[in-house]
């Protein structure tokens, strides 16, 4: 393009602008060079530098105090500059960076406090390259300066290869090797490194470092603490290191001095900035942070209140859903600030474990948040309020005041719910606040057991859609739970952790099992670490076990965590242990049972499932633990006989009412595959189809298949909550009215609602209950956890295959003992009584009366060696390789409340099975329980005896008088040793 010529007005402005910017140019670059710190310029490129200078000039930043922003053509590389040196200016840039990933940053101020700095790297940033020139310069100018002793260049190289390349590029020998350090230090921990040191210059340098730091705000944090501190900022860095497998590494350095001129690195000053530093790892960033920046209150402070407001939203948003949001809740206390700190005043009264007359502290700090509360006007925002004291006032023990804590735990009174929950209180309540999620754990018996499970979230509508029912989501699985472990000596509980859509699942996996040891480690003295202060005052012991979204990996640190911090069952702790246990998936324990209630349950349609052709539908795909058990187990169990029509997962959805193709179901199966790649070569039926839920048409149709699709059972193996519930039901429904499948068998828990269930089974389904259908799974964690109690790993390990094999026995066993039961009461009051109603009821009872042995023993009985009746019948509950090899053990090594809540289920359930509904409760209101339990044992032996006695004879009809024996004969000679037969 010919230039047009310039005019005479326009050569004397472009003669007045370059003579205006070179007199720019000459006062700014002297000065910038005399004022910027030399690692400026050995953390940036020339070219960075030029491109900086030329922005203060042009961008009049030093004479127009104006805001600066420099962003690279990648688009990965943002510099900001503004005037001046406010901690709480970077601060704000910060935050409007945050959500970006940020992978690296430089700060820096001017020695005159003209000017701040900022250069950050955003993701993706290339890793250093092992065969990089640059790498290996860098370790030789190490190996000249000796930083790093020759036995270690290996490991030091290996971390170099986890630096980004911009590191390797702008490499600083002695920050380098300061770093290795650190990561040597911190590696495989969780804790947050936090170091002050004191430098010549009358500056601080202040060091944080981490593992699998929050994927943003990590920097953000550290300088919003540091500006409440009144800490000024002169540089920081922060480098974020690659470790692969182990996650990554952040480290942010600081030189800083303080305001009020105390340094930072001594004082009260370094003692608030390492506890508030050390928390940031564990924090949920939001809206209630203002009490720290605005009343001074500390992080744990403002922990403390974000947890009370989680709390009770749970219970005062079914009151009125639109009045208590979370939103509002929170608004309430930053509208009541005094309030609100006279209420954290109370609760750090009772849990302080270094007040002197914590009685007194306690009166006072009460009826100052008495009298606060009423000055607050009588409406919702006092009842508000008033829910926040209850919180403060029924948490009955805490890690608030535990030093390194990875987040915060509470185990409430479960009073507290009084007036708030529907249905039965449970027997205990924990509940967690961590990074990014918050979650309870919930049991409805004092030893209890019961998954861990991880809900993710995709953004904040599905974040609060889940928030409003996570009690109630924990509450009905510890309840189904509950009921589902008649057979065993723990009682029901499930733990529900609800991520944020950032939020990690291994942070919050950590996060809550750290804070639920703080709070259950003991001694046999002492029931609570020193530093808890205890109003329970007992001994609590639980088991916990995977769910949704938990991995070997996660089982295995569990374990390792509660082995570290010493807790007396660490090996019971956590089951499904992929090594030293019994991993669910890949005995497919669960399904195991699910089948056998299967083949009952068809039994009862008129169906033999060695004999007939039947057909199924699921939902979990077959990737999932239950479901692809399930189908694995029907395809090698009913070859020619069972047709899977339809299988539905969260991939999509395979439907052939001609049943799918068994080769290619394996071929899924063993390599992992979901519903959507099921092959379509191999569909047979002109209605078979493959939908994959990544289109709309396709999700709509995983949604509805398992409506749609005819079958004679329906295993609902996987899905969320409440799938089918009071509104949608009828969809399962086929246009004249009858139900899609005849029977259904959960596989798991609640993905019907109780509503749901009833209208189908008003429709004709026969229901089989999770509590029943599926609870060979925690029957399996329990022998896990009775091995935990009395073995080593190694002890374990040497006779895992014979002690598999045995419980799988025992799996069948009492899966059918309870489907025969079941089926057996449906048939005798002829299919009137719902068969849910006869689980819960045997459920029920069993449970009833297993508690009441067990605390009768507890009352009555101190040494079970004394008592061969009482150890003969826990050797029973054992597998035989188990008594064989550790008889001993047995009876001395597992817990003495275990031994007897063991008793209690073992005798309950293995009575009503045999004799059924009502028998056992009407002779225990005859006779006393233990001379019920030593009858029976007694009568057992004498039973076996008549057993052998006939089975050697040549009597006629023997078969026919050895099935009535040994069906009746029991009920028999115990009611008459108890003197109730004439």
């Amino acid at each position: 393009m010919q230039e047009s010529p310039l005019s005479p007005e326009t050569r004397t402005t472009l003669q007045t602008l370059k003579q205006t910017m070179a007199e720019e140019a000459d006062r700014i670059t002297p000065w910038f060079y005399a004022t910027m710190h030399p690692y400026y310029f050995k953390s940036h490129t020339t070219d960075e530098v030029l491109t900086h200078l030329h922005g203060i000039v042009s961008g009049q930043v030093t004479t127009m105090n104006r805001t600066l922003t420099l962003r690279s053509p990648c688009k990965t590389r943002v510099t900001y500059i503004f005037p001046g040196t406010a901690t709480k200016d970077i601060v704000d840039i910060l935050e409007g960076l945050r959500g970006t990933d940020l992978q690296t940053a430089r700060i820096y101020t001017s020695s005159d406090g003209a000017i701040t700095l900022c250069t950050f790297h955003q993701a993706p940033q290339k890793l250093a390259d092992p065969n990089d020139p640059g790498l290996h310069k860098a370790l030789t100018r190490l190996k000249d300066l000796s930083l790093v002793p020759a036995n270690e260049e290996q490991a030091f190289s290996s971390f170099l290869t986890c630096a980004s390349l911009d590191y390797i590029e702008k490499f600083d020998p002695v920050r380098a090797a300061r770093h290795f350090e650190l990561i040597q230090k911190i590696r495989n921990t969780e804790k947050v490194h936090v170091a002050l040191e004191p430098l010549p210059d009358n500056q601080d340098r202040i060091i944080i470092a981490m593992t699998n730091p929050m994927e943003d705000g990590m920097l953000l944090e550290v300088v919003k603490i540091l500006d409440r501190a009144g800490v000024l900022v002169h540089r920081a860095y922060t480098d974020l290191f690659d470790l692969g497998k182990e996650g990554h590494v952040g480290i942010v350095s600081l030189y800083v001095t303080c305001s009020n001129g105390e340094p930072a690195s001594k004082g009260h000053c370094s003692i608030l900035l390492k506890q508030e530093l050390q928390w940031i790892k564990w924090l949920q960033p939001g809206d209630l942070e203002a009490f720290a920046d605005n009343h001074a209150c500390t992080l744990a402070q403002v922990a403390l209140i974000q947890a009370a407001c989680l709390f009770v939203q749970q219970f005062l948003h079914k009151k009125d859903k639109y009045a208590y949001t979370l939103e509002r809740i929170q608004r309430t206390l930053l509208r009541h600030p005094e309030t609100t700190l006279t209420l954290v005043d109370y609760f750090e009264a009772r849990f302080d474990p270094h007040t002197d007359d914590r009685t007194m502290r306690v009166r006072t700090a009460r009826l100052g948040a008495e009298k606060a509360l009423e000055t607050v006007p009588l409406d919702l925002e006092q009842s508000i309020l008033q829910q926040i004291f209850r919180f403060m006032d029924h948490v009955l023990k805490t890690n608030y005041y535990v030093a390194n804590r990875f987040g915060l735990g509470f185990r409430m009174d479960p009073a507290m719910l009084e007036n708030l929950f529907e249905g039965e209180l449970p027997y205990g309540i924990f509940f967690f606040l961590g990074p990014r999620f918050h979650g309870f754990h919930v049991r409805y018996r004092d030893m209890a057991r019961g998954g861990v499970r991880v809900v993710r979230t995709r953004n904040k509508e599905h974040f609060e859609l889940e928030n409003a029912r996570l009690f109630d989501e924990a509450t009905a699985l510890a309840s189904s739970q509950q009921l589902k472990n008649k057979d065993i000596p723990e009682g029901g509980s499930k733990a529900v952790l609800l991520l944020a859509p950032d939020g990690s699942v291994d942070l919050a996996v950590k996060s809550m099992t750290n804070s639920l040891l703080d709070m259950i480690i003991s001694t046999k003295e002492v029931p609570s670490p020193p530093d808890v202060v205890d109003y329970l005052g007992r001994h609590e012991i639980i088991y916990l076990g995977p769910d949704e979204n938990i991995l070997p990996t996660h089982i295995e640190w569990i374990v390792a965590r509660a082995e570290k911090r010493g807790y007396p069952w660490a090996r019971a702790f956590m089951s499904s242990k992929p090594g030293a246990g019994i991993n669910h998936k890949e005995y497919g324990v669960t399904s195991l049972g699910v089948i056998v209630f299967v083949e009952e349950i068809l039994k009862t349609l008129g169906i033999d499932p060695k004999q007939d052709v039947f057909s199924v539908k699921m939902t979990g795909g077959p990737a999932g633990d239950v479901a692809g058990n399930c189908l694995r187990i029907l395809m090698d169990t009913y070859p020619n006989n069972v047709r899977i029509v339809a299988i539905t997962d969260g991939h999509g959805a395979a439907f052939d009412p001609d049943g799918l193709d068994h080769a290619e179901l394996h071929r899924l199966l063993e390599q992992g595959g979901r519903a959507n790649e099921f092959s379509k070569d191999r569909l047979r039926s002109e209605e078979a189809m493959v939908a994959d839920a990544s289109t709309t048409e396709g999700a709509k149709i995983r949604n509805t298949l398992h409506n749609t699709a005819t079958a004679d059972v329906f295993i609902p193996a996987g899905g969320r909550p409440d799938t089918i519930n009071a509104k949608n039901w009828g969809q399962f429904l086929l246009p004249d009215g009858t139900p899609s499948a005849r029977a259904i068998v959960e596989g798991a828990n609640i993905f019907i609602s109780k509503e749901a269930r009833d209208h189908l089974q008003e429709a004709g389904v026969i229901f089989l209950h999770g509590s029943s259908a599926n609870k060979t799974g925690v029957i399996c964690s329990s022998y896990e956890i009775l091995a935990g109690l009395i073995l080593s790993a190694e002890e374990f390990l040497d006779i895992k295959k014979d002690y598999v094999d045995q419980v799988l026995t025992i799996l069948e066993h009492r899966a059918r003992s309870e489907a025969r039961l079941l089926t057996r009461e449906f048939r005798y009051g002829g299919g009137r009584t719902p068969m849910t109603e006869i689980s819960f009821a045997a459920s029920r009872e069993i449970n009833e009366l297993g508690d009441m042995i067990s605390e009768i023993l507890a009352e009555h009985v101190s040494d079970l060696h004394g008592n061969p009746d009482l150890c003969e019948l826990i050797l029973d509950y054992c597998p035989p390789v188990l008594v064989e090899k550790f008889r001993e053990r047995i009876i001395t090594d597992i817990p003495v409340r275990h031994q007897f809540a063991l008793l209690g289920a073992v005798f309950a359930s293995s009575m009503v099975y045999r004799e059924g509904l009502g028998w056992l409760k009407r002779i225990s209101g005859l006779r006393n329980i233990m001379d019920v339990i030593h009858a029976d044992m007694q009568e057992r032996k004498h039973l076996r005896r008549i057993e052998d006695a006939l089975s050697a004879s040549n009597i006629d009809d023997r078969d026919t008088i050895l099935g009535i024996v040994s069906s009746r004969g029991q009920r028999y000679l115990t009611t008459t040793r108890l003197g109730l037969e004439h």
